[in-house]
């Protein structure tokens, strides 16, 4: 069996910087890089602050928008509450997959403008579940933001920083409301990829009750 879930056609990556205009699936969507009001149902205003492994205090702010998410599920990384760093997405697994069309059109270009709107999406970082297919009770995954991305000759450079733990279980649990594809028993929680989904994250996890910090 087939260890790939919906391949797409891989994002072409630019070498240049041009912005340009990004229309996004929904209800009139349009990437705001720069607002001083904005419809607070769909985008919120985000502060947090952690400590770096490493014992330097970092924090982060911006504008969250709650109507799309990033997931990252990448094998061989660990994350840990309140962690920063970064980490490398191979290209062809950068939005190339598990992704709708229309969303793997809009963010495609990874122009600057499209990385603005990628810093403003709640994230989930995550390990590959264990044992390939299955996945260990003890597995933690973390609610998070995006700093920055940075496209490189051998991957696709994520900074970020994490937040609260969440346990991977529960994403198991909530793969209809996460838009998360496959079956409890093999799913893209599986591979390393990056996806962005149609999903109001911080909404579907508060109902399943599970707490973020985010407004």
């Amino acid at each position: 069996m087939s260890d790939k879930l919906q391949p797409g056609t891989p994002a072409v990556v630019p070498n240049s910087d041009t912005p340009t205009t990004i229309n996004l699936p929904g209800d009139g969507n349009t990437l705001i890089a720069h607002a001083n009001v904005v419809n607070s149902s769909s985008i919120t205003n985000v502060i947090v602050a952690g400590q770096h492994t490493g014992g330097i205090h970092a924090s982060a702010s911006g504008a969250l928008n709650r109507e799309y998410y990033n997931l990252f599920v990448m094998g061989g990384e660990t994350f840990s509450a309140f962690s920063s760093g970064h980490f490398l997405v191979p290209k062809d697994r950068a939005l190339t997959e598990c992704v709708s069309p229309d969303i793997m059109t809009a963010v495609s270009s990874f122009a600057a403008d499209t990385i603005e709107f990628i810093k403003t999406l709640p994230t989930i970082f995550m390990s590959e579940n264990e044992s390939y297919a299955r996945f260990d009770d003890t597995q933690q995954a973390y609610f998070g933001i995006v700093n920055d991305v940075r496209v490189q000759m051998n991957g696709i450079k994520i900074c970020y920083q994490a937040l609260n733990a969440i346990p991977q279980r529960r994403l198991v649990d909530l793969m209809r409301e996460l838009d998360i594809l496959g079956r409890p028993s093999f799913s893209e929680l599986s591979r390393t990829h990056w996806a962005i989904k149609h999903v109001n994250l911080v909404e579907e996890l508060r109902d399943a009750g599970i707490t973020v910090f985010a407004p």
